[in-house]
């Protein structure tokens, strides 16, 4: 699900080389990431659980939740990721219902088990 470029203002954009790790599961998460370029693995005790790609985002759910990572997340190849701290997440969540609703139909697939972005 693709993420408006909105985000790209707001904060300064992170580069991660191929095979850097971005966040571990149990890791406390103030901020999701939105995918400039590149690509990102989530995966879950060694097992990959999804690919994250351009345009398209994760980490949401320590945000929602406000509880630890529950997935590891993997640079599959170098990637541009752009963070969205909790504060820009809550302000965009209640301006925008669109981005909220994206967020619902993300997380819903993924609880679903059906691939996102692999």
């Amino acid at each position: 699900m693709k993420i408006p470029n909105i985000f790209e203002d707001a904060t300064p954009p992170l580069h991660f080389a191929a095979r850097a790790i971005v966040f571990v599961k149990g890791d406390a998460g103030d901020s999701m990431f939105s995918v400039k370029s590149g690509e990102v693995e989530l995966s879950l005790d060694g097992k990959v659980i999804e690919i994250v790609r351009a345009d398209e985002f994760f980490g949401e759910m320590a945000l929602i939740e406000d509880e630890a990572r529950s997935a590891t997340a993997t640079a599959k190849s170098n990637c541009v990721l752009v963070p969205i701290s909790r504060k820009r997440f809550e302000f965009m969540v209640h301006e925008t219902p669109g981005f909220a609703l994206q967020i619902m139909q993300v997380l819903s697939r993924r609880l679903r088990g059906k691939s996102v972005g692999g």
